[in-house]
């Protein structure tokens, strides 16, 4: 199963998304369910402590929907909470827009997600108008261009990966990467797919400039 989350607006690009993805199914993270319910879309599940919304913007989800606001104070982001129930529900695939850009520990605790071992197994993209952001699990993949997408690159999680390239500009036969490495930032995809071969999960992160 597959579903859209939304998080927070992104200039001159949520509008866009969310227009073109009306007819499928979405859940929304604290003003995220806002925006929402603006572009007339009902929210399957929403999720969050709604602390980064306006009185009125309360009563105007109140008005259309029951919400659950988790507390203020707790363990996990509201993204957390929301990729563990969606995968528990059995969604395998979720392409999360609004998770990047704003506050820098907030991007990079949702970009660590995705090695969540709860969630590292399951088909999660982080999305934003330059970049979509995905992790790559052991072993073989043949991976597609994105659509607009020029530049790609990998980053490993873990010390010592082993990764191969083939059908990039820059090709690699089993090479060690260290974390921290630079080496396999920008490379290019000479047609539409390149083939990945990878012995610890590593980023993947498809880019215009």
């Amino acid at each position: 199963m597959h579903i859209n989350v939304i998080v927070r607006a992104e200039a001159d690009y949520t509008e866009e998304i969310l227009k073109g993805r009306a007819g499928e199914s979405w859940a929304g993270v604290d003003h995220g369910v806002v925006l929402l319910l603006e572009a007339g879309i009902m929210p399957e599940y929403s999720y969050g402590d709604f602390d980064s919304i306006t009185e009125k913007e309360r009563e105007f989800i109140t008005r259309q929907l029951d919400i659950d606001p988790v507390p203020a104070e707790k363990d996990d982001t509201d993204l957390a909470l929301c990729l563990d129930d969606l995968v528990r529900k059995g969604y395998s695939t979720i392409n999360v827009f609004g998770a990047t850009g704003g506050r820098m520990d907030h991007t990079l605790g949702n970009i660590h997600l995705l090695m969540h071992e709860a969630l590292r197994t399951k088909n999660i993209k982080i999305i934003d108008r330059q970049n979509v952001i995905s992790l790559l699990s052991p072993g073989k993949h043949e991976v597609m261009r994105q659509e607009g997408m020029r530049y790609i690159s990998f980053l490993p999680f873990n010390d010592e990966t082993v990764l191969s390239l083939d059908g990039f500009k820059y090709e690699l036969d089993e090479e060690p990467l260290g974390f921290g490495t630079t080496l396999t930032i920008s490379n290019e995809f000479m047609n539409d797919k390149g083939n990945v071969d990878t012995d610890s999960s590593i980023l993947m992160i498809q880019s215009i400039d």
